[in-house]
């Protein structure tokens, strides 16, 4: 009898794998399978552990591709698809297409499955003896797991779920807690982002000891945490959630904690925002065009020379994902606004061949800033504070906004102070479209967020049908979940 996804994966995962290189974590093979007991004997069976994970993470399943720079993004409206090309139905939105149907299984699959490995790894760390690991590597270890699942489930309440502002009462994902066949019942919404919140507030705690906090003055190897579930990253996961749920008290909490960090005056800072000289270079391949001195949390992708280098270029054809230059003279208001100094705008994108494409993504040959693709960055800590304050405190909300734009080389032209709050959450929403293209769907899932009854450029109005992806028919028919 057929399995459902979940089961599915959780049955493949039965088996842990030798890590003689990250890619054989998931090679199922008898050569490769060796007792549960012996691989987690050790703090490198951990480390091994979650490396496979992360290595999942970045494949094209994920988000190497379809969690990142292609399914959700396109979803955002903020590329101009061509009509023959792979993207069209799910620019239009047509998740009942083969080819869309296909693309959702493996999100949910994959996603799931990295789920799975991680409360295996969970499992035996909680009978684990600590004094197998070396310094506070038993917290960290824990906490970053325990986060990253959070993380993980909170991406697919935001893909397969009802956002909390159009129904707190529907059905959330399952919440898979154990390393088990078993079934797991859907919660609601509401009961859901509650247990990924708590997942959270636990994880912080046990990252506590992250080096990337716990040091006064990180070093390469501690800023390198960057590319793991950190510390900094569980705090901005949080205030991320919290601001889903509608609660812009403990959002508010979350980002200022962000913020603070950000602004503090200690000499040696785990994240910062970009330096011009990092931006103004005077060879393309050191331009910092992602500004990852910001990034909280982010992906090594070891194939993205092939992906970005495909996707963002004259060479994919009619499958390439950037915006047009017009689009992208209105994401960054260059006429209305005469805008086209923002660093987002003018390293942005590049030329190749007769057109120009969206180029921050770019692999250079040699370049110092490769490969990295941000999850969570600190300037959305800044909306997320400006959002909470903007009826309470405008002043302080447009302060926030100022300094993100301030950043971008928008400061001889600060918003103005004298806003009301609906103003303020226009302009939020145009930092989005210019923060995030590229990014994961933040764009479509703000616009999830807030229930917005338009998604601009969209051909449709959006309702349940556009913001809700379908759950895999297998899971429905063998599993019994519905959204």
């Amino acid at each position: 009898m057929k399995l459902s996804i979940i089961k599915t994966f959780l049955f493949s995962a039965m088996a842990v794998y030798s890590l003689s290189s990250c890619n054989d974590w998931l090679d199922v093979t008898p050569k490769s399978q060796i007792k549960e007991e012996a691989h987690f004997s050790t703090e490198g069976g951990y480390q091994d552990q979650l490396t496979g994970i992360y290595t999942a993470m970045s494949s094209k399943s994920m988000y190497g591709l379809n969690m990142g720079i292609g399914f959700t993004e396109v979803l955002s409206q903020n590329y101009n698809v061509n009509s023959n090309g792979i993207w069209r139905y799910p620019s239009e939105y047509g998740y009942s297409n083969t080819a869309c149907e296909s693309t959702i299984g493996a999100i949910w699959s994959s996603t799931y499955g990295c789920i799975a490995n991680l409360n295996l790894l969970i499992k035996n760390i909680n009978s684990a003896d600590p004094h197998v690991f070396t310094d506070n590597h038993y917290n960290v270890i824990k906490g970053e797991a325990l986060g990253l699942r959070a993380f993980l489930h909170f991406d697919l309440m935001r893909l397969f779920a009802c956002s909390p502002a159009a129904d707190n009462n529907a059905k959330g994902v399952p919440y898979v807690t154990e390393y088990s066949t078993n079934v797991v019942n859907q919660k609601t919404v509401g009961e859901t982002m509650t247990l990924i919140v708590n997942d959270l507030l636990v994880a912080r705690e046990c990252l506590q000891s992250d080096s990337l906090k716990a040091s006064k003055n990180p070093n390469v190897h501690n800023v390198s945490r960057k590319c793991y579930f950190n510390y900094y990253a569980c705090v901005g996961a949080l205030a991320r959630a919290y601001l889903w749920m509608g609660d812009k008290e403990n959002a508010l909490k979350y980002a200022k904690e962000i913020i603070e960090q950000g602004e503090s005056e200690e000499k040696s800072l785990p994240f910062s925002w970009v330096h011009f000289s990092a931006i103004k270079t005077v060879h393309d391949y050191e331009c910092d065009r992602t500004f990852s001195s910001e990034h909280l949390f982010n992906l090594k992708i070891n194939e993205w020379e092939d992906i970005a280098n495909y996707y963002f270029k004259a060479t994919s054809g009619t499958s390439s994902l950037s915006p047009s230059i017009e689009k992208a003279m209105d994401i960054y208001e260059v006429n209305s606004k005469a805008y086209g100094n923002d660093y987002r705008y003018l390293k942005g994108y590049d030329s190749d061949g007769s057109s120009k494409y969206l180029c921050k993504f770019w692999h250079y040959e040699n370049g110092t800033y490769n490969d990295m693709y941000p999850l969570i960055r600190m300037s959305e800590a800044y909306y997320i504070a400006a959002e909470c304050l903007k009826d309470t405190d405008p002043t302080t909300a447009i302060k926030y906004l100022n300094e993100v734009r301030e950043a971008r080389n928008l400061d001889s032209d600060p918003l103005n102070k004298d806003v009301t709050a609906n103003e303020i959450q226009n302009e939020i929403f145009k930092e989005y479209r210019k923060e995030f293209v590229g990014e994961g769907g933040q764009l479509f899932f703000y616009y999830k967020r807030l229930n917005a009854s338009e998604i601009k450029g969209a051909g449709v109005t959006p309702n349940k049908s556009i913001y809700v992806l379908p759950i895999p028919s297998a899971d429905v028919e063998f599993g019994g979940y519905n959204n």
